[in-house]
Formats: C-alpha cells, sequence, structure tokens
C-alpha cells in the first residue's frame, strides 16, 4: 500500500448550523466551505436513493498541530446534517460499540474548560491531570448532538508534554 494520510473526519449532526456555532464559534475552527450535495455520484457513494445532504468543511487553525497537507484545504473536519434520509439521533455511552471520540490538542486544557463551561457545554469531568513525561490535563465533554469530544493538553515549545510525530512512513 502506498503512503496513507487522514484526509478528514465527518460527523453527521441534527442541526447544521446550531453545530456550526458550536464548532466554530465555541471551539474557534474556521470554516474551509459550505457545501451541498445531493443525486447523481452521491447516490452512487451512499448506495441510497434520493440523498440529500449539507455539510460545512472546518479546520483548526493552523491546520493538525500546526501541521496541513500539502493541498490547498488540508485536513477538514466535518459536520453533516442529512436533510434525506433523516438521521436518527441518540447518544452511545462511552464504553458502548459502536462508540468513537475526537481528541483536539489546545494550549491549556483548564483554561479552555472554564470557557467551555461558561458557555453551557456539557462536560464530563473537569480537567484530569496526568503526571509523567511532563504534566498534561485531559478533559471530554460533548457536542451539541451528543459526540464525544476530548482535549488534550499539547502546550507551546518546551512546555509541551507530548511530542506529536506527523512523519510519513
Amino acid at each position: 500500500m502506498s503512503r496513507i494520510t487522514i484526509d478528514h473526519i465527518a460527523i453527521m449532526v441534527s442541526d447544521l448550523e446550531r453545530s456550526l456555532e458550536f464548532y466554530r464559534d465555541i471551539l474557534g475552527m474556521e470554516v474551509v466551505s459550505p457545501e451541498e450535495h445531493d443525486g447523481g455520484p452521491i447516490d452512487e457513494m451512499t448506495a441510497m436513493s434520493n440523498v440529500h445532504m449539507r455539510e460545512y468543511r472546518l479546520r483548526p487553525p493552523g491546520g493538525v498541530n500546526g501541521h496541513t497537507r500539502t493541498s490547498e484545504q488540508g485536513f477538514t473536519f466535518d459536520l453533516i446534517q442529512w436533510i434525506n434520509p433523516e438521521s436518527p439521533t441518540g447518544r452511545q455511552p462511552l464504553h458502548h460499540v459502536p462508540s468513537a471520540h475526537f481528541c483536539f490538542g489546545v494550549e491549556d486544557v483548564p483554561a479552555t474548560y472554564e470557557r467551555l463551561k461558561a458557555a453551557g457545554v456539557e462536560i464530563v469531568s473537569p480537567p484530569v491531570r496526568f503526571e509523567g513525561e511532563g504534566d498534561w490535563h485531559v478533559l471530554f465533554f460533548y457536542d451539541p448532538d451528543g459526540n464525544l469530544l476530548e482535549l488534550n493538553e499539547i502546550g507551546t515549545g518546551e512546555q509541551a508534554p507530548h511530542e506529536f510525530n506527523w512523519s510519513t512512513a
């Protein structure tokens, strides 16, 4: 197999504009593009008929840990609302299959926690401190549709507790 990269992550949402406000205004994501798809190739790709979906492609400011792919758009985090067929809603507990979470790196988890709390975001627990190869904090919380999200403290410069290696094999 040739080189593999992560191009995008997509999550399904019940209210696209509400989710956009959360990810853009509270988490600080940048809008890359709004998109709308229906019929033709999207029907073929999903093996369904009369598909209609709207989405926003977002990206973290500065790319992924400061790195972006060489494409013009870079890595994106996509919010998708299915208009037809409608998506059922419901939260999966953290330990159930299928269940997934997405982790975003931030410089200061405790400060971000205060911002999320002030915005009324549902938080699983206050920041948890890990010690070892540097000290860092981790936090789990939910988006408006109940998607589980994690914040992991990446710090800055010599303060960074984790060394991220985005090299390719």
